[in-house]
């Protein structure tokens, strides 16, 4: 009986697993097809400035983020860079959006990113220059702070940039806040 059981879990456990995987693949931006990516984060109830204090690399981050990746790959005629943007509805959450490419090796480089503050969106674009066909990229939205919050994230093709500069350009190069609305 015993055995059964363990045979009938493990059976389970299988097909699931084969099915979500399925379900993972990672989608295609064309542009024709697919203009628009979405998903929706839970961030919890947390606080991740001592995280922040010991250097966590968002481009690597598991457990305090949400990762939305896809492939950037334009059908012909698509044109537009693309719009990165996380909202959220509780003024005392706060995320960072940071974009990355994916290298070799299972290895990420940042390649945009926004820290601001005091807002419930944020944003980052990214001219047609700044990103290569069949490439795989993806939106990090890190939960610097969520009071039981979700996170919207949306990647979009085609559209252009509505992002207002708010600082100089050399200091967003270090504050990295040039992106919020």
């Amino acid at each position: 009986m015993k055995l059964r059981l363990v045979t009938a879990v493990a059976l389970s456990a299988g097909l699931f697993l084969s099915v979500s995987g399925a379900q993972a693949a990672t989608p295609t931006m064309d542009g024709k097809k697919v203009k628009v990516l979405k998903a929706a984060f839970k961030g919890g109830l947390q606080d991740n400035t001592p995280t922040m204090a010991v250097g966590e690399d968002r481009e690597y981050c598991t457990k305090h983020c949400g990762r939305l990746p896809f492939v950037y790959k334009p059908a012909k005629g698509a044109k537009g860079g693309l719009m990165f943007t996380v909202t959220w509805s509780n003024p005392a959450s706060d995320i960072d959006l940071t974009v990355v490419e994916a290298g070799p090796n299972k290895t990420w480089k940042t390649i945009g990113g926004c820290n601001g503050a005091g807002n419930m969106m944020e944003k980052v674009y990214l001219p047609t220059t700044a990103l290569r066909s069949g490439k795989t990229y993806a939106l990090i939205a890190f939960y610097f702070r969520s009071v039981n919050e979700t996170f919207n994230s949306k990647v979009e093709m085609g559209i252009p940039s509505t992002i207002k500069p708010t600082v100089p350009a050399k200091a967003d190069d270090i504050a990295l806040i040039n992106c919020t609305l």
